[in-house]
C-alpha cells in the first residue's frame, strides 16, 4: 500500500514553510531509485508549482513506481512577491555549491555572498543529501524544452517522446552555480530541466507534460 505525508523541509528568508510530498511506492513495484521533483525555484515561474501540485494530487489515487519526492515551491517568498529571485534578491538556481559559482555572472542572476548561502538552498540540499535520489527532476518556464546534464540523455529523450518538446542539451547561455551544474555536471546524476511555457486559460503545460512526468515517477528504471 502507498503511503503519502507531507512534511516542511525548511524555512524561507522572510520564516515562510518550504513544504514536501512523499509518496512511497505500493509493495509490489519493483525496486527503484528515488526521485524528486522541484518547481518555482524562480517566484516568476509560478506555473511549475500548480503542475506540480496537479502531479501530487494525482499520485494519491494512481501512486507512483519508485519512492518520490515532490517539493511544489522552493521559493515561496519570491512567488508571492512575484519576483525572479528570493526575498534577499538572490538566483537561487545561481546559489548551488558547483566548482563555477559566481563565474560570468550576468546582471539580474546575483549568486549571492555565498556558494549556499540561502535558506531556500540549503533546504533542497539537505533534503537530497537525506533521501540521496538519483534521478531529479527541476521545473521551470518560459522556454518549452527537455534540458538534461550528468546521466540524464536517456530519460530526457523518454520525456521528450511523450511531451513533445524537443531535447536541448546545452542552453545557449552560461549557468554557473545553478542546480544542473552541480547535480548534474559535477555529480552525475540524471537531472533534467523541464522548462515549459506559462500556464495559459486551457491549461496546455500540463496536459502535455502530464505523461512525461508520469513516466518520471514510475519508469524505467
Amino acid at each position: 500500500m502507498t503511503h503519502r505525508r507531507e512534511l516542511v523541509i525548511g524555512h524561507t528568508v522572510l520564516g515562510r514553510p518550504i513544504e514536501a510530498i512523499h509518496f512511497t511506492p505500493p509493495s509490489y513495484a519493483r525496486p527503484r531509485p528515488p526521485a524528486l521533483l522541484f518547481g518555482a525555484i524562480h517566484g516568476d515561474e509560478a506555473v511549475t508549482q500548480l503542475m506540480l501540485e496537479r502531479l501530487a494530487d494525482e499520485l494519491i489515487e494512481r501512486p507512483p513506481g519508485r519512492d518520490t519526492w515532490i517539493v511544489p515551491c522552493v521559493n515561496v517568498d519570491g512567488v508571492l512577491a512575484g519576483t525572479r529571485n528570493n526575498a534577499n534578491d538572490v538566483d537561487l538556481n545561481r546559489n548551488f555549491a558547483a566548482q563555477n559559482w559566481g563565474t560570468t555572472r550576468r546582471p539580474g542572476y546575483h549568486p549571492g555572498h555565498a556558494a549556499e548561502d540561502q535558506p531556500e538552498t540549503q533546504a533542497l540540499v539537505a533534503l537530497i543529501e537525506n533521501i540521496a535520489p538519483h534521478r531529479l527532476i527541476s521545473l521551470h518556464s518560459t522556454y518549452r524544452m527537455v534540458n538534461w546534464d550528468g546521466t540524464g540523455e536517456a530519460l530526457a529523450g523518454e520525456m521528450s517522446a511523450r511531451c513533445g518538446y524537443p531535447v536541448v542539451h546545452d542552453m545557449g547561455y552560461p549557468t554557473p552555480g545553478s542546480f544542473g551544474c552541480k547535480y548534474g555536471i559535477e555529480a552525475q546524476r540524471e537531472v533534467i530541466t523541464l522548462e515549459v511555457p506559462y500556464l495559459g486559460i486551457d491549461e496546455q503545460a500540463w496536459h502535455d507534460c502530464r505523461t512525461a512526468l508520469r513516466w518520471c515517477v514510475d519508469l524505467p528504471d
